[in-house]
């Protein structure tokens, strides 16, 4: 039976009969390929949907890392006296490492909560004031359109036409318009309140991912340890030590960046006795991380808060921003990302539009990082044929 069965499985026509088996196999699955993948893409956009606290936690963690690490350096200090190369698990007990961690994750937290509470008081009255402005000024900007148009000297006719056509479409669409602005409202109420709960939770989970960030780390560095050989281990680490380092620099040019236009823009808006400078600087210097749209919301800003002061200030101060942003986002920005990441300016610009253009906005955030990974390790492999020749 045996002699019959390995006589089978070596004659010609098996190897023919199990190919065609399994290209029928694979032709049937086609058909249900479609379906399967909806439930996968479906499975997966809920799992993220379900993971958002867990996401936003885990990023807002990381960013507050160096602030983190900075505080806790100088708790350490003040409580005992460990300096800046010491570990202070070499030190103190591990109890009292963890309660100067949770001390220091919830100083963070409380200062960071109170600027930006503050910043909302001062503001929100401002805005309010400049959205008083700006409504009363309106009749004067109709006048202005007015008169322009009645400088193009065009036929009464034409003009009949032109209010005829606005009073349909206004007729026609005000309906539509309203309740489509009441479907907006409402949607954007219930996504700001499902925001907002994420966001909470986010917060409380953010605070034990930083009190125990060294003992995830190790978990993660454990369990890489089972599941991979020991080279392969070494590497997944080093890669992780590496994307680390660089994407931890490129977060702090761009808050060492954002400090910078926020300095100018306040020094540039003072200038021109904008009584709003300081929230002008705070205002362009948050908005200037969103990459492209960044100087944009600065510059709008400085024009809505400038209307009190009057319309020459507005202006004044909406051209000086552009201008200054401009010059900053294409000189100054691409050399201070360029030194955290290790690049040079061209460089950094030439990822950041390839990066826009291929991936659009998480393009532009991540491109630099991204090629400064990829530039480490070609760098390395250079050095390692040069060795090798």
């Amino acid at each position: 039976m045996k002699k019959i069965f390995t006589d089978i499985k070596n004659h010609k026509f098996f190897t023919v009969f199990i190919m065609v088996f399994i290209l029928l196999v694979l032709y049937k699955l086609i058909d249900y390929i479609p379906t399967v993948w909806v439930h996968f893409k479906n499975f997966t956009f809920n799992l993220l949907d379900i993971s958002k606290p867990i996401i936003i936690a885990a990023v807002m963690s990381y960013i507050l890392k160096p602030l983190i690490n900075l505080v806790d350096r100088l708790y350490f200090k003040l409580f005992y006296k460990i300096k800046k190369d010491q570990d202070p698990l070499q030190i103190i007990s591990k109890k009292q490492f963890s309660k100067i961690r949770l001390l220091t994750v919830i100083t963070v937290l409380l200062t960071l909560s109170t600027i930006i509470f503050v910043l909302i008081l001062f503001i929100l009255e401002p805005f309010l004031n400049s959205l008083k402005a700006l409504i009363r000024e309106l009749p004067s900007f109709v006048d202005l359109a007015n008169k322009f148009l009645s400088n193009l000297e065009l036929e009464p006719q034409i003009i009949s036409e032109i209010n005829q056509k606005v009073a349909y479409f206004l007729n026609t669409n005000l309906a539509n318009l309203l309740n489509t602005s009441v479907s907006a409202l409402t949607t954007f109420i219930s996504n700001t309140g499902i925001f907002i709960f994420n966001f909470l939770i986010a917060v409380i989970l953010s605070v034990y991912i930083l009190r125990d960030k060294e003992k995830i780390a190790r978990f993660f560095s454990v369990l890489i340890d089972i599941i991979f050989s020991k080279n392969v281990s070494d590497k997944i680490k080093s890669f992780s030590i590496n994307l680390d380092k660089i994407f931890g620099g490129y977060f702090t040019g761009v808050i060492v960046d954002a400090v910078f236009v926020g300095f100018c823009s306040f020094a540039l808006t003072a200038i021109i006795k904008n009584p709003y400078a300081v929230i002008i600087g705070v205002l362009a210097g948050v908005s200037n991380v969103i990459p492209y749209l960044g100087p944009l919301i600065g510059a709008l800003g400085a024009f809505v808060l400038g209307l009190p002061s009057g319309l020459t200030v507005a202006i004044l101060g909406f051209v000086l921003l552009m201008i200054f942003q401009q010059i900053e986002g294409n000189l100054i920005q691409p050399k201070i990302l360029g030194d955290f990441v290790g690049l040079p300016p061209l460089v950094v610009i030439i990822s950041i539009i390839i990066g826009g253009g291929l991936f659009g906005v998480v393009g532009i955030i991540i491109a630099s990082p991204v090629v400064g990974v990829i530039s480490l390790y070609y760098k390395r492999y250079l050095n390692k044929i040069d060795k090798e020749i």
